[in-house]
Order: C-alpha cells, then sequence, then structure tokens
C-alpha cells in the first residue's frame, strides 16, 4: 500500500513538468519565411500524381530540397487542393487528366504558384505544346536531386 503512495504521488509532481515540456513553444505558420538550413526557405509544394509511388517518390526529393510536400486530400480534386493549400509550387504528373489541363494550370499560375509539368518515360500524354503555350516547365524524371533543388529554389518569397 505505501508504495503505491509514492507512485502515484511521484507521477502526481512529474505531471506539470511532463505537460510542459510536451506543449510546443510556437508552431511555425504556413507563411513563416524564416532561414532553415543554409539559405532555403521552406515552401509548400503541392505535387499532383496519378501514381501514388511516383507521388510519394516526389513528396521526398521535395522534402530533400528544403521544401513541404502537399497532396491531394483523398477525394479532392485539384482545383479543390490549389484553393485549400495555396502553394508556392505545384508538381503536375503529366497524366493526371483534371491537373494537366489549361482550366487547372491558369487558375494555378494566377494564383503566383510555380507549375512545372513532371513526366517520365512512362508518360502517355505529351504536353511539350501545352507546356511552352502556358510557359510551364518539363522536368523529366528521374531527376537528379540538384536539379529539382534548383528548380525549387527560386520560390518566390512574398505569399502569392
Amino acid at each position: 500500500m505505501r508504495q503505491e503512495q509514492t507512485v502515484g504521488q511521484s507521477r502526481a509532481r512529474l505531471a506539470p513538468r511532463l505537460r510542459a515540456e510536451a506543449t510546443p513553444t510556437r508552431r511555425r505558420r504556413r507563411d513563416d519565411d524564416s532561414k532553415t538550413d543554409g539559405d532555403v526557405n521552406p515552401h509548400d509544394v503541392l505535387i499532383l500524381s496519378t501514381d501514388p509511388l511516383a507521388g510519394a517518390l516526389l513528396g521526398a526529393a521535395v522534402e530533400l530540397a528544403g521544401h513541404a510536400p502537399r497532396f491531394a486530400l483523398p477525394g479532392e480534386g485539384a482545383r479543390a487542393a490549389l484553393l485549400r493549400l495555396r502553394p508556392r509550387a505545384v508538381l503536375i504528373d503529366c497524366d493526371h487528366e483534371e491537373a494537366c489541363a489549361d482550366a487547372f494550370v491558369g487558375p494555378a499560375l494566377m494564383t503566383g504558384a510555380r507549375v512545372h509539368f513532371v513526366r517520365s518515360a512512362r508518360t502517355r500524354r505529351d504536353v511539350q505544346d501545352a507546356a511552352r503555350r502556358l510557359g510551364v516547365r518539363v522536368i523529366d524524371l528521374p531527376v537528379e536531386h540538384g536539379t529539382l533543388a534548383s528548380v525549387l529554389q527560386d520560390l518566390p518569397i512574398s505569399p502569392p
């Protein structure tokens, strides 16, 4: 009985300290432009891909470049994800029917986001003409980490 009281009293004394340590001091806001590692400002990058594995690999590359990969929610359309996240950049899988269309790319560009088409050897759709017409860069996969980092390096610092 005495041992049970001692354990209970120890927990009671530790509880306030544990709560204080578990409480976050300050969460980074989405538009907080504070510097992190070196000269990289972290920005949200929306990734729209029909292939979950390719999307995850792009997300990892975006994260390695110092930015925050974001994805559409299950059942959420490309335009809804764009309006919800207001990202600084959008990476679009060329085979994504909704996102790889003028009806999405135009509004995405008007938000101030940098839009890039991403294609691989398995891409079925030719987007070269659309990319040229819209002023969108095409990134061919596989891409080296340094290439993607340089594409994302020049993201605008002020909010779109």
